[in-house]
């Protein structure tokens, strides 16, 4: 199993090196007893899908921040995944897997069909190479005392992309 995983590994980075902001992960998404009722799906924090699947799944995903990510789990007979789990890189997230009660009928209770995680979002930016790759293109721009300006003449300036500000400086020419 090690060795498939490093053969797995091995063929997404020859992928990633097209593509030097990606970072390929390992994957994988446990039967469980129900594997025909499982989906999911890994997104970045903005919500682009990353990859999704069902299970059982082996596999890698290229990820462009493997510590900051969001899961969808989701099971289509809403009683959780049975025994299954979603591992990405080293960690292991389970859909009321560990779960052991029945309700008062003697059922598993279906009110569950989807599950989300979030991981590391919303979490300040932990490298500096990240804040430099970034381009910021700004289009919108403020005065020092936080109202809306035209960016015409010489002076300092809060400037925002809507995602991001910076103080930035203009002169005359």
């Amino acid at each position: 199993m090690k060795n498939l995983t490093a053969i797995v590994l091995a063929l997404f980075s020859l992928c990633a090196c097209a593509q030097p902001n990606l970072t390929p992960v390992f994957v994988e998404c446990t039967a469980g007893d129900y594997p025909n009722e499982i989906t999911w799906e890994i997104m970045t924090c903005d919500s682009m899908i990353i990859l999704g699947g069902g299970a059982p799944y082996f596999g890698a995903a290229l990820m462009p921040d493997p510590d900051r990510y969001i899961l969808h789990m989701m099971d289509s007979y809403g009683d959780g995944w049975n025994g299954a789990y979603l591992i990405v890189g080293q960690e292991e997230y389970g859909f009321l897997s560990d779960v052991d009660w029945i309700d008062s009928l003697g059922t598993w209770p279906q009110d569950q069909p989807e599950q989300w995680v979030t991981v590391g979002c919303g979490q300040p930016v932990t490298s500096i190479q990240e804040i430099l790759e970034e381009v910021f293109v700004p289009n919108q721009y403020y005065n020092l005392s936080g109202q809306q300006v035209q960016f015409d003449r010489e002076g300092y300036y809060i400037a925002t992309d809507g995602l991001r500000s910076r103080l930035i400086y203009r002169r005359e020419e």
